[in-house]
Protein backbone atom coordinates (compact mmCIF):
# COMPACT_ATOMS: atom_id res chain seq x y z
CA UNK A 1 0.00 0.00 0.00
CA UNK A 2 1.38 3.62 -0.76
CA UNK A 3 0.82 5.23 2.65
CA UNK A 4 3.62 2.12 4.68
CA UNK A 5 5.81 2.81 1.40
CA UNK A 6 5.97 6.42 2.04
CA UNK A 7 6.80 5.87 5.56
CA UNK A 8 9.12 3.46 4.86
CA UNK A 9 10.83 5.68 2.25
CA UNK A 10 11.36 8.95 4.82
CA UNK A 11 11.91 6.11 7.36
CA UNK A 12 15.14 4.86 4.68
CA UNK A 13 15.64 8.72 4.44
CA UNK A 14 16.27 9.44 8.24
CA UNK A 15 18.98 6.22 8.57
CA UNK A 16 21.06 6.95 5.40
CA UNK A 17 23.54 9.62 4.06
CA UNK A 18 21.89 9.05 0.72
CA UNK A 19 19.83 6.56 -1.25
CA UNK A 20 18.60 6.58 -4.70
CA UNK A 21 16.18 6.24 -6.89
CA UNK A 22 16.65 2.61 -8.00
CA UNK A 23 17.73 1.41 -4.52
CA UNK A 24 14.34 2.28 -3.08
CA UNK A 25 12.08 0.81 -5.98
CA UNK A 26 13.98 -2.65 -5.60
CA UNK A 27 13.20 -2.60 -1.41
CA UNK A 28 9.72 -1.74 -1.94
CA UNK A 29 9.41 -3.95 -5.22
CA UNK A 30 7.68 -0.89 -7.46
CA UNK A 31 9.30 1.22 -10.54
CA UNK A 32 11.41 3.79 -10.50
CA UNK A 33 8.88 6.06 -11.85
CA UNK A 34 6.63 5.60 -9.00
CA UNK A 35 9.42 6.43 -6.91
CA UNK A 36 9.86 9.52 -8.50
CA UNK A 37 6.07 10.64 -7.73
CA UNK A 38 6.28 9.04 -4.26
CA UNK A 39 9.35 11.64 -3.65
CA UNK A 40 7.78 14.70 -5.41
CA UNK A 41 4.72 14.02 -2.83
CA UNK A 42 6.91 13.85 0.17
CA UNK A 43 8.73 16.47 -1.29
CA UNK A 44 6.07 19.22 -0.37
CA UNK A 45 6.21 18.27 3.54
CA UNK A 46 9.82 17.65 3.60
CA UNK A 47 12.89 18.55 3.51
CA UNK A 48 14.32 16.46 0.53
CA UNK A 49 17.11 17.34 -1.26
CA UNK A 50 17.95 15.49 -4.91
CA UNK A 51 20.81 15.44 -6.35
CA UNK A 52 21.48 14.94 -10.20
CA UNK A 53 24.88 13.81 -9.98
CA UNK A 54 26.23 9.92 -11.29
CA UNK A 55 26.91 9.62 -7.64
CA UNK A 56 23.65 11.27 -6.62
CA UNK A 57 20.48 10.38 -4.98
CA UNK A 58 18.11 11.77 -2.30
CA UNK A 59 18.68 13.10 1.22
CA UNK A 60 17.37 14.95 4.08
CA UNK A 61 18.76 18.84 4.29
CA UNK A 62 21.79 18.91 6.67
CA UNK A 63 20.73 18.78 10.11
CA UNK A 64 17.00 17.82 9.28
CA UNK A 65 15.91 15.08 11.30
CA UNK A 66 12.18 12.92 11.07
CA UNK A 67 10.36 13.90 14.69
CA UNK A 68 10.18 11.15 17.14
CA UNK A 69 7.42 8.97 16.66
CA UNK A 70 5.23 9.17 20.16
CA UNK A 71 4.81 5.83 20.98
CA UNK A 72 5.03 4.70 24.74
CA UNK A 73 7.05 1.40 25.97
CA UNK A 74 3.51 -0.31 26.45
CA UNK A 75 1.82 1.41 22.88
CA UNK A 76 4.89 -0.72 21.64
CA UNK A 77 4.61 -3.47 23.35
CA UNK A 78 1.18 -3.72 22.55
CA UNK A 79 2.08 -3.52 18.68
CA UNK A 80 4.86 -6.74 19.03
CA UNK A 81 1.95 -8.56 20.23
CA UNK A 82 -0.58 -7.64 17.56
CA UNK A 83 1.45 -8.18 14.79
CA UNK A 84 1.18 -12.03 15.79
CA UNK A 85 -1.79 -12.38 16.04
CA UNK A 86 -3.34 -10.15 13.45
CA UNK A 87 -0.57 -11.38 10.46
CA UNK A 88 0.69 -15.03 11.79
CA UNK A 89 -2.54 -16.71 12.88
CA UNK A 90 -5.80 -14.61 11.49
CA UNK A 91 -4.18 -13.87 7.99
CA UNK A 92 -5.29 -10.71 7.75
CA UNK A 93 -2.20 -9.11 6.66
CA UNK A 94 -0.17 -10.19 3.54
CA UNK A 95 3.44 -11.99 4.02
CA UNK A 96 5.83 -10.09 5.74
CA UNK A 97 4.29 -6.58 5.36
CA UNK A 98 3.42 -6.28 8.74
CA UNK A 99 6.67 -7.49 10.06
CA UNK A 100 8.85 -5.24 7.57
CA UNK A 101 6.39 -2.38 8.50
CA UNK A 102 7.25 -2.84 12.14
CA UNK A 103 10.49 -3.18 12.27
CA UNK A 104 10.48 0.62 9.79
CA UNK A 105 9.21 1.85 13.06
CA UNK A 106 11.46 0.61 15.72
CA UNK A 107 14.20 1.54 14.08
CA UNK A 108 12.68 5.18 14.50
CA UNK A 109 12.43 5.19 18.41
CA UNK A 110 14.73 4.96 21.37
CA UNK A 111 16.90 1.79 21.62
CA UNK A 112 15.63 0.71 24.63
CA UNK A 113 12.81 0.23 22.85
CA UNK A 114 13.67 -1.69 20.15
CA UNK A 115 15.60 -4.20 22.51
CA UNK A 116 12.28 -4.64 24.82
CA UNK A 117 10.35 -5.33 21.46
CA UNK A 118 12.67 -7.65 20.50
CA UNK A 119 12.47 -9.24 24.28
CA UNK A 120 8.62 -9.82 24.00
CA UNK A 121 8.52 -11.48 20.40
CA UNK A 122 11.41 -13.72 21.53
CA UNK A 123 9.73 -14.72 24.71
CA UNK A 124 6.46 -14.81 24.32
CA UNK A 125 4.19 -16.17 21.30
CA UNK A 126 0.32 -15.82 20.98
CA UNK A 127 -1.05 -18.93 19.61
CA UNK A 128 -5.25 -18.86 19.42
CA UNK A 129 -5.73 -22.14 17.41
CA UNK A 130 -7.06 -24.88 19.59
CA UNK A 131 -4.94 -28.43 19.60
CA UNK A 132 -7.47 -30.22 17.44
CA UNK A 133 -7.65 -27.55 15.06
CA UNK A 134 -4.31 -26.77 12.27
CA UNK A 135 -4.25 -23.06 11.46
CA UNK A 136 -6.28 -22.22 8.49
CA UNK A 137 -6.24 -18.95 6.07
CA UNK A 138 -9.20 -18.88 3.85
CA UNK A 139 -8.06 -18.83 0.31
CA UNK A 140 -10.50 -16.20 -0.46
CA UNK A 141 -9.48 -13.33 2.31
CA UNK A 142 -7.88 -11.20 -0.27
CA UNK A 143 -11.06 -11.00 -2.21
CA UNK A 144 -12.64 -10.31 1.10
CA UNK A 145 -10.46 -7.76 1.90
CA UNK A 146 -10.02 -5.53 -1.66
CA UNK A 147 -14.09 -5.60 -1.44
CA UNK A 148 -13.79 -4.24 2.05
CA UNK A 149 -11.32 -1.48 1.04
CA UNK A 150 -13.37 -0.70 -2.32
CA UNK A 151 -16.51 -0.61 -0.75
CA UNK A 152 -17.92 -3.27 -3.58
CA UNK A 153 -20.35 -5.81 -3.63
CA UNK A 154 -19.86 -9.68 -3.07
CA UNK A 155 -21.54 -12.11 -4.91
CA UNK A 156 -21.41 -15.64 -3.44
CA UNK A 157 -23.04 -19.14 -3.45
CA UNK A 158 -23.38 -19.85 0.10
CA UNK A 159 -24.05 -23.63 1.48
CA UNK A 160 -26.04 -23.18 4.47
CA UNK A 161 -25.74 -26.56 6.87
CA UNK A 162 -26.85 -29.30 4.69
CA UNK A 163 -29.63 -27.44 2.45
CA UNK A 164 -28.94 -26.39 -1.05
CA UNK A 165 -26.52 -23.56 -1.85
CA UNK A 166 -27.95 -19.81 -2.52
CA UNK A 167 -26.38 -17.35 -4.33
CA UNK A 168 -25.75 -14.32 -1.90
CA UNK A 169 -25.88 -10.53 -2.73
CA UNK A 170 -23.95 -8.58 0.06
CA UNK A 171 -22.17 -5.22 0.88
CA UNK A 172 -19.42 -6.37 2.85
CA UNK A 173 -19.23 -4.67 6.07
CA UNK A 174 -16.34 -6.54 8.00
CA UNK A 175 -14.62 -9.30 8.42
CA UNK A 176 -13.92 -11.28 12.08
CA UNK A 177 -12.33 -14.63 13.37
CA UNK A 178 -13.63 -16.38 16.38
CA UNK A 179 -13.23 -20.12 17.27
CA UNK A 180 -11.32 -20.90 14.20
CA UNK A 181 -13.63 -19.50 11.47
CA UNK A 182 -13.35 -16.19 9.40
CA UNK A 183 -16.58 -14.44 9.31
CA UNK A 184 -18.05 -12.02 6.89
CA UNK A 185 -20.38 -9.30 8.12
CA UNK A 186 -22.51 -7.86 5.64
CA UNK A 187 -25.85 -6.32 4.37
CA UNK A 188 -27.90 -9.22 2.53
CA UNK A 189 -29.63 -7.42 -0.49
CA UNK A 190 -31.68 -10.78 -0.19
CA UNK A 191 -32.59 -10.61 3.36
CA UNK A 192 -32.47 -6.60 3.37
CA UNK A 193 -31.12 -6.61 6.95
CA UNK A 194 -26.87 -7.26 8.33
CA UNK A 195 -26.09 -10.86 8.32
CA UNK A 196 -22.88 -12.96 8.98
CA UNK A 197 -21.43 -15.58 7.10
CA UNK A 198 -19.13 -18.03 7.44
CA UNK A 199 -16.54 -17.85 4.94
CA UNK A 200 -15.78 -21.34 4.46
CA UNK A 201 -18.99 -22.16 3.01
CA UNK A 202 -18.33 -19.61 0.49
CA UNK A 203 -18.14 -21.09 -3.50
CA UNK A 204 -17.58 -19.17 -6.80
CA UNK A 205 -16.58 -15.80 -4.93
CA UNK A 206 -17.10 -12.57 -7.37
CA UNK A 207 -15.76 -9.28 -6.51
CA UNK A 208 -18.39 -7.26 -8.44
CA UNK A 209 -17.60 -3.41 -10.12
CA UNK A 210 -20.90 -2.60 -8.24
CA UNK A 211 -20.17 0.26 -5.69
CA UNK A 212 -22.00 0.84 -2.31
CA UNK A 213 -22.85 3.66 0.18
CA UNK A 214 -21.70 2.52 3.45
CA UNK A 215 -23.73 3.26 6.46
CA UNK A 216 -22.03 5.64 7.84
CA UNK A 217 -23.95 4.49 11.63
CA UNK A 218 -22.70 1.06 11.44
CA UNK A 219 -20.29 -0.01 13.87
CA UNK A 220 -18.38 -3.38 13.53
CA UNK A 221 -17.49 -3.75 16.70
CA UNK A 222 -20.50 -2.80 18.55
CA UNK A 223 -22.48 -5.31 16.00
CA UNK A 224 -19.70 -7.97 16.93
CA UNK A 225 -20.23 -7.28 20.46
CA UNK A 226 -23.68 -6.14 21.39
CA UNK A 227 -25.98 -6.39 18.09
CA UNK A 228 -25.26 -10.06 17.36
CA UNK A 229 -25.50 -11.20 20.60
CA UNK A 230 -29.04 -10.19 21.09
CA UNK A 231 -29.82 -11.90 17.73
CA UNK A 232 -28.93 -14.99 18.67
CA UNK A 233 -30.72 -15.06 22.40
CA UNK A 234 -33.93 -13.67 20.40
CA UNK A 235 -33.91 -16.12 17.21
CA UNK A 236 -32.73 -19.56 16.34
CA UNK A 237 -33.91 -22.57 18.35
CA UNK A 238 -32.98 -23.54 22.00
CA UNK A 239 -30.32 -25.81 22.98
CA UNK A 240 -30.65 -27.67 26.38
CA UNK A 241 -27.65 -30.63 26.85
CA UNK A 242 -27.38 -31.83 30.34
CA UNK A 243 -23.49 -32.92 31.01
CA UNK A 244 -21.70 -35.34 33.97
CA UNK A 245 -20.00 -34.11 36.79
CA UNK A 246 -16.41 -35.09 35.25
CA UNK A 247 -16.55 -32.48 32.86
CA UNK A 248 -17.80 -29.71 34.98
CA UNK A 249 -15.19 -27.98 34.99
CA UNK A 250 -14.64 -28.43 30.81
CA UNK A 251 -18.28 -26.77 30.10
CA UNK A 252 -17.52 -23.84 32.71
CA UNK A 253 -14.68 -22.49 30.94
CA UNK A 254 -16.60 -22.94 27.47
CA UNK A 255 -18.60 -19.54 26.75
CA UNK A 256 -20.93 -21.79 24.23
CA UNK A 257 -23.11 -19.22 22.50
CA UNK A 258 -23.18 -16.98 25.49
CA UNK A 259 -24.94 -20.23 27.59
CA UNK A 260 -26.33 -20.49 30.72
CA UNK A 261 -25.47 -22.90 32.48
CA UNK A 262 -27.10 -24.24 35.46
CA UNK A 263 -25.73 -26.84 38.45
CA UNK A 264 -28.63 -29.93 38.81
CA UNK A 265 -28.50 -31.49 42.66
CA UNK A 266 -27.21 -34.56 41.05
CA UNK A 267 -23.82 -32.36 40.63
CA UNK A 268 -24.63 -32.62 36.37
CA UNK A 269 -24.47 -29.47 34.97
CA UNK A 270 -27.21 -28.34 32.27
CA UNK A 271 -26.32 -25.67 29.89
CA UNK A 272 -29.12 -23.80 28.01
CA UNK A 273 -28.60 -21.07 24.43
CA UNK A 274 -29.98 -20.90 21.42
CA UNK A 275 -28.32 -21.69 17.69
CA UNK A 276 -29.08 -21.94 14.15
CA UNK A 277 -25.87 -24.15 13.54
CA UNK A 278 -27.29 -27.58 14.10
CA UNK A 279 -24.13 -29.50 12.38
CA UNK A 280 -21.76 -28.21 14.84
CA UNK A 281 -24.22 -28.56 17.68
CA UNK A 282 -24.12 -32.40 17.32
CA UNK A 283 -20.48 -32.22 16.41
CA UNK A 284 -20.01 -30.80 19.96
CA UNK A 285 -21.97 -32.82 21.82
CA UNK A 286 -20.87 -35.82 20.26
CA UNK A 287 -17.92 -35.13 20.98
CA UNK A 288 -18.27 -36.10 24.40
CA UNK A 289 -19.34 -39.34 24.51
CA UNK A 290 -21.38 -41.04 27.07
CA UNK A 291 -21.18 -37.95 29.50
CA UNK A 292 -23.35 -35.67 27.49
CA UNK A 293 -26.84 -35.70 26.94
CA UNK A 294 -28.90 -33.64 24.35
CA UNK A 295 -31.97 -32.46 25.74
CA UNK A 296 -33.47 -30.30 23.14
CA UNK A 297 -34.55 -29.59 20.69
CA UNK A 298 -35.96 -33.48 20.27
CA UNK A 299 -35.38 -33.37 16.56
CA UNK A 300 -32.13 -33.65 16.71
CA UNK A 301 -31.59 -36.71 19.14
CA UNK A 302 -32.56 -39.07 16.04
CA UNK A 303 -29.05 -37.41 14.07
CA UNK A 304 -27.42 -38.42 17.01
CA UNK A 305 -28.72 -41.78 17.31
CA UNK A 306 -27.80 -42.35 13.79
CA UNK A 307 -24.72 -41.19 13.46
CA UNK A 308 -23.61 -43.52 16.45
CA UNK A 309 -25.11 -45.97 14.68
CA UNK A 310 -23.47 -45.53 11.92
CA UNK A 311 -19.99 -45.23 14.54
CA UNK A 312 -20.38 -48.45 15.45
CA UNK A 313 -21.06 -50.49 12.43
CA UNK A 314 -17.83 -48.90 11.04
CA UNK A 315 -15.98 -50.87 14.32
CA UNK A 316 -17.98 -54.30 14.06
Amino acid sequence: MRADRLIGILLELDRREKVTAPELARKFEVCVRTIYRDIDALSGDFSIVAEASPEGGYSFMENYNLPNLPFSKKEVAALTLMGSVAGQKLGLIEGDVFRTAFLNLLSSLPETYQAESRCMSERILIDIEPWKTPPQTPQIANKIKQALQNDLVLEFQYQKGKGKAEKQIVEPYGLCFRSGFHYLVGYSQKRRDYRLFRTDRFSRLKVTEDKFNRDPKFNLERYWYKDLPKQYRDKGSEVKIVFDSSVANEIKKTKWGGGVIKTLKDGRLELTFRTFDFSRLVSFVLSFGPKAQLIEPKKLKGEIKKSLEETLIRYK
